[in-house]
């Protein structure tokens, strides 16, 4: 398995695989993104003897003010998305791919690593990024339907 930049002539790969992410019904709210929706986004994918099996992906910012992790104007970097197909799941796929946006972030100067994290199955959600990846967490945004 190879963690590499996403090639321009990939678009359309992933934004198949981001189809099939929507299709699995994972997650509230998540809508297909277009070919053209990538083009201009540093996409890290996981290549499989030259299939993609798995992508992720998001950019840098500030901090727009002082925060309990992060003080004002502190670089960030904020992940986006990521997915790996349902058949190569714990297998560490996705696992690489954090490692890898963690260390470009990092490489580039960003102090905190973010990402808003959506998934009907939570608990499997907080395992994946809190107690295997070591991510804080900080807050959760609720919701309960009221009709």
């Amino acid at each position: 398995m190879k963690i590499r930049f996403a090639k321009k002539t990939e678009l359309k790969d992933i934004s198949n695989l981001n189809s099939i992410f929507v299709k699995e019904n994972c997650c509230n709210n998540i809508v297909a993104d277009s070919e053209e929706y990538y083009a201009n986004k540093k996409i890290l994918v996981a290549d499989l003897n030259g299939k993609i099996v798995g992508y992720a992906y998001g950019d840098f910012s500030k901090e727009t003010s002082t925060r309990s992790y992060a003080k004002a104007n502190d670089k960030l970097f904020e992940l986006e998305e990521m997915y790996v197909l349902p058949e190569f799941r714990n297998l560490g796929v996705g696992q690489k791919l954090f490692k890898h946006i963690e260390m470009y972030a990092k490489h580039n100067g960003a102090k905190t690593l973010r990402l808003n994290a959506v998934s009907k199955n939570y608990k499997s959600l907080l395992n994946f990024y809190i107690d295997i990846l070591g991510m804080e967490f900080i807050s959760a945004y609720l919701i309960k339907k009221l009709d």
